[in-house]
C-alpha cells in the first residue's frame, strides 16, 4: 500500500517535466496520456475563445491591455481574465492558454516532501522510476526534475484545482488568439497544443483541413517568434522536428535547433546538467560526419537568429 502510494505520488514528477520548457521540447521524454479533460467553467468558454480568433486574425497589431493581470487563485480571477482577453488583452489570452494548456494534472508538492520522495526512490534503487531511459538517481535526470518543478510552480502555484474545468482545445483557442495580437511566447507555445483536441490518427484524418490550418498556422508563428529573437522558438522548433515532428520528424534538424539554443544568452542560463541531458536526447551517437553537419546547420541557425532572419 505504502510503495504504490509512493508511486502514486511520484507520478506527480512528471506531470511537472514539460514545463521543463515552455516551448514543449521536454515532451522528448514525456509519452504520458493526459486524464481526458471536462467541461469548461462556462460551456460557451471554447467557443467564445474561437469567435475572440476570428475577429483577432484581422487585428493582428491590436493594443495590449495596458493594466496588470489580476492577481489571485485562477478560478477567481478566470472570468476577469476571459473578458480582457476578449477585448485586446494578448497577456491575458496567453495566461489563459498558458494555464488551461499546462495546469490541468498539476499536484503541488512541497520542496521538502519533494526530496524525501526522490530520497526514498534513490534509496529503494530507482528503478522503478524512468524517464529518457534513465534512472531517478542519474544526476542529469535529478537537475531535470528540480528544475522542471520550479517552472512547474511558477507556472501553476496559484492555479488551484482545474478538475472538470477545462476541455481539449480551449488553450489553443487562446493562445491562438494572444498570438495574433502579437505575443511572441504565445506563437512558441501554439504548436504544442494546436492538435490537443484531435487525439487520434481517425480525428486527424476527418479534420484534415483544420489540421493544415493549424500546422501552417504553428509555421508561421514559429518564423514570427523566431525573427523576433525569442529565443524559446528555437526549443519549439527543435520540438517541432522532434517529439512533436508536426513540421516534419529530423533527428538532425532537431539537434542543430537544441544546439543553437544553447548559444543563446537564454541556453547559457539553463542549468548544464538540464542542458547536457536534454542534447543527449535529441542527438544519438552519429558518425563525425554527422556530427559536423550538425554543429554547421546549427551555426546557420544561431546566425539567422542573431540577425533576426528565417534561416535557410
Amino acid at each position: 500500500m505504502e510503495s504504490g502510494r509512493r508511486n502514486r505520488r511520484a507520478n506527480a514528477l512528471w506531470i511537472a517535466v514539460p514545463l521543463l520548457l515552455a516551448a514543449g521540447a521536454a515532451g522528448v521524454w514525456m509519452h504520458g496520456r493526459e486524464r481526458p479533460a471536462g467541461r469548461s467553467d462556462g460551456a460557451d468558454t471554447q467557443a467564445a475563445a474561437e469567435s475572440a480568433t476570428a475577429a483577432g486574425t484581422s487585428a493582428h497589431a491590436a493594443a495590449t491591455h495596458p493594466s496588470p493581470l489580476p492577481r489571485g487563485r485562477f478560478q477567481d480571477i478566470r472570468a476577469e481574465l476571459e473578458a480582457r482577453a476578449r477585448a485586446g488583452d494578448a497577456q491575458a489570452a496567453y495566461r489563459l492558454g498558458e494555464v488551461l494548456g499546462r495546469c490541468r494534472n498539476y499536484q503541488p508538492i512541497a520542496g521538502g516532501e519533494f526530496t524525501e520522495m526522490l530520497a526514498r526512490a534513490i534509496a529503494n534503487g530507482g528503478t522503478y522510476l524512468r524517464i529518457g531511459g534513465r534512472s531517478v538517481d542519474d544526476p542529469q535526470l535529478l537537475d531535470v526534475m528540480l528544475y522542471s518543478k520550479d517552472r512547474a510552480d511558477a507556472v501553476c502555484g496559484d492555479v488551484g484545482d482545474l478538475s472538470g474545468a477545462v476541455r481539449a482545445g480551449d488553450a489553443r483557442a487562446w493562445l491562438e488568439l494572444a498570438a495574433e495580437r502579437g505575443h511572441a511566447r504565445a506563437m512558441v507555445d501554439y504548436g504544442e497544443f494546436a492538435f490537443e483536441d484531435l487525439p487520434t490518427d481517425g480525428d486527424l484524418l476527418d479534420h484534415a483541413d483544420e489540421v493544415a490550418r493549424r500546422r501552417e498556422l504553428a509555421r508561421a508563428y514559429l518564423r514570427r517568434a523566431f525573427e523576433a529573437g525569442e529565443p524559446e522558438s528555437l526549443l519549439a522548433l527543435a520540438a517541432a522536428h522532434g517529439n512533436k515532428p508536426y513540421l516534419g520528424r529530423d533527428a538532425a534538424e532537431a539537434a542543430a535547433y537544441f544546439k543553437a539554443y544553447r548559444g543563446t544568452d537564454a541556453g547559457r542560463r539553463m542549468p548544464a546538467g538540464v542542458l547536457s541531458f536534454i542534447e543527449q536526447q535529441l542527438a544519438p551517437p552519429g558518425d563525425a560526419r554527422q556530427t559536423a553537419d550538425v554543429e554547421r546547420r546549427a551555426a546557420q541557425i544561431l546566425q539567422a537568429f542573431q540577425q533576426r532572419r528565417a534561416p535557410r
